[in-house]
């Protein structure tokens, strides 16, 4: 039967120190994780010696590496190092992965928070004494749920745009602005703070600045969300076929409501025909790729 005494002990000098026994679980912890990188340095090598293809083959030793992987770490670094050589066979497939990489270590979550800040301060600004109200109710309930930085980003945007009439491109210039001001003074974290919840994954120590590409893509995405360009709701719906990011944003917007039920069951199947017309290609792709 245990006691209920702490889980440290105090030292001769008067500070609380793990019990050995912690101390000793920890060590073999950090070994065993050393041996699983060895194995996956190792294997790596193998696999671009021998000019691997198959993908599913190569993930069974190397997804260990996300358990222990912390930015700047050197799971980080050999990871992408693996993402590097699928890039030699399937471009598509490296991309994305870098993608979901980056999203996962929290390199972009502080750009999130730049674009609940400018949501925020438009809400404000518009509605004055119920400007915070709206912005919870409207903004960040839809962006906090976002499934990556990208879909946070968009959520939090996509009723300044709709309701107010902001530009998409004025919008992101604001978050870009915001971001860099924020980067400049590296240990002030205050903005992680500055909300009633934390946004997920933790922002991490060191940002990354979205390309061109990604901006125009929450661009496109935004315009696409606002009803207000469609000349009538079959063309608002139409225009979301195939189009993941602002199909995930709708939903998450629709969610909980249930007047809106019939609509969420329709984006839903758009999202699951999305999903499946990705999962073929990337199974094609794979199954391709693991014939040499």
């Amino acid at each position: 039967m245990t006691d209920n005494k702490s889980a440290f002990e105090e030292s001769k000098d008067g500070r609380f120190e793990f019990p050995q026994e912690m101390n000793d679980l920890f060590a073999e912890v950090v070994r065993q994780q050393q041996a699983q990188f060895r194995t996956c340095k190792t294997m790596l090598a193998g696999f671009k010696a021998t000019g691997e293809t198959d993908i599913d083959y190569m993930d069974a030793y190397m997804d260990c590496l996300h358990d222990f992987m912390d930015q700047g770490s050197d799971a980080e670094k050999l990871y992408n190092e693996y993402i590097d050589h699928i890039a030699t066979f399937d471009y598509e497939e490296a991309a994305e992965r870098k993608d979901d990489l980056e999203d996962s270590l929290g390199y972009k979550t502080e750009v999130a928070y730049a674009a609940a800040y400018v949501a925020r301060e438009i809400c404000r600004k518009k509605k004055d004494a119920v400007g915070d109200e709206l912005f919870r109710e409207k903004c960040w309930r839809v962006g906090e749920r976002g499934y990556n930085w990208k879909a946070k980003v968009a959520g939090f945007l996509y009723h300044i745009v709709q309701d107010f009439g902001f530009q998409p491109d004025t919008l992101l210039m604001m978050v870009k602005e915001k971001t860099n001001e924020w980067m400049t003074e590296p240990d002030n974290d205050f903005w992680m703070y500055d909300f009633d919840d934390e946004l997920m994954p933790f922002a991490g120590e060191t940002c990354h600045i979205p390309t061109e590409k990604e901006w125009a893509e929450i661009s496109d995405a935004l315009t696409l969300l606002n009803h207000h360009t469609a000349k009538d709701r079959e063309e608002f719906l139409e225009r979301f076929k195939g189009q993941y990011l602002p199909i995930q944003v709708k939903l998450e917007d629709l969610k909980d409501k249930p007047l809106f039920e019939e609509d969420y069951k329709l984006f839903l199947q758009m999202l699951w025909d999305c999903a499946d017309d990705r999962d073929e290609k990337r199974k094609k792709r794979r199954k391709e790729h693991s014939v040499k």
